[in-house]
């Protein structure tokens, strides 16, 4: 009987100990389990990454050529705008207009009519030919009406002529 006691005795120290080794057993299992499982969620999140590092290259590489092009947008425009007219004309003095008392002058040559003050040619009229002013400038007589058919008639637009070209008429 003591045999049997003793062989119960040690029999229920193995079967303690086969337990806690079938406990360590099942531990590992769900460890190696767990660690499966992580593995393949890393794996997806390197691919992911993976992923998102191309498309961020992609990008990268369409944004340069689109500040390529922007480049050579703005190239083109400060080109058409270096090429375009001004359309603002300079800026000029502007021309003195002085009064005079009206007087008959005449033409001591062929000489052009201008639309303004330094404006420009419009016609030509011949030598001889008489008009009436009652303004100028230091360069410009301003024509106010001239002589048709010995007939005065009133001028209807601004008409202008080299102080050079004429001479005042005497007074009869």
């Amino acid at each position: 009987m003591k045999f049997l006691l003793v062989l119960v005795f040690v029999l229920n120290l193995y079967a303690d100990e086969i337990q806690r080794i079938d406990s360590i057993v099942e531990d590992i299992t769900k460890l190696r389990i767990n660690y499966q499982k992580s593995q393949e969620e890393l794996n997806l999140c390197k691919n992911r990454v993976k992923t998102l590092e191309n498309k961020l290259k992609i990008a990268n590489n369409l944004l340069k050529i689109k500040e390529k092009k922007i480049v050579k947008v703005k190239v083109k425009e400060v080109k058409y705008l270096n090429n375009q007219e001004n359309i603002f004309p300079e800026l000029k003095m502007r021309t003195k207009i002085i009064r005079t008392d009206a007087s008959a002058y005449r033409l001591n040559k062929n000489a052009p009519i201008y639309n303004d003050v330094n404006g420009m040619k419009i016609n030509e009229w011949e030598k001889g030919t008489s008009f009436t002013s009652n303004q100028k400038t230091d360069k410009f007589i301003k024509i106010t009406g001239y002589f048709k058919n010995q007939q005065w008639v009133k001028a209807e637009k601004p008409l202008w002529i080299d102080i050079n070209d004429a001479f005042k008429r005497d007074a009869k």
